[in-house]
């Protein structure tokens, strides 16, 4: 029995970087500052799970759909077709620019006062 639990449980666990998503998921690596087109029919919109990370955009033309990455990160957009039928499901992974320095952190001494709020009476 004790046996029987642990694979239940083995297999219950998603395997590293599969997040567990529906069969079909296109996966998209984009660096941050990219964009991707998507195959969608006009009238189609698209809705992704973490706005921070990818934005969905329309074309210059304004006739197509784009993802546009925007910070390091993972999230799942899903097309949403005329009549709220579902047109498939992209899980964009976004990497930082190659060759981008990271930002220095503030000094601790310019956030220490920060969050205080003065409420001009007191």
């Amino acid at each position: 029995m004790r046996l029987f639990a642990v694979l239940l449980f083995l297999l219950s666990v998603d395997a590293p970087g599969g997040e567990g998503d529906p069969p079909g998921t296109v996966s998209l690596d984009l660096e941050a500052g990219e964009s991707k087109p998507l195959q969608a029919e006009s009238g189609a919109s698209v809705v992704c799970d973490d706005p921070h990370v990818v934005a969905p955009e329309f074309t210059a033309d304004g006739n197509g759909l784009l993802l546009h990455a925007l910070e390091p990160g993972s999230s799942l957009c899903g097309v949403w077709l005329p009549g709220e039928k579902p047109g498939g499901l992209y899980r964009v992974k976004v990497r930082a620019r190659t060759g981008e320095p990271k930002p220095a952190p503030a000094p601790a001494s310019a956030s220490a006062g920060a969050g205080a709020v003065k409420d001009g009476g007191t």
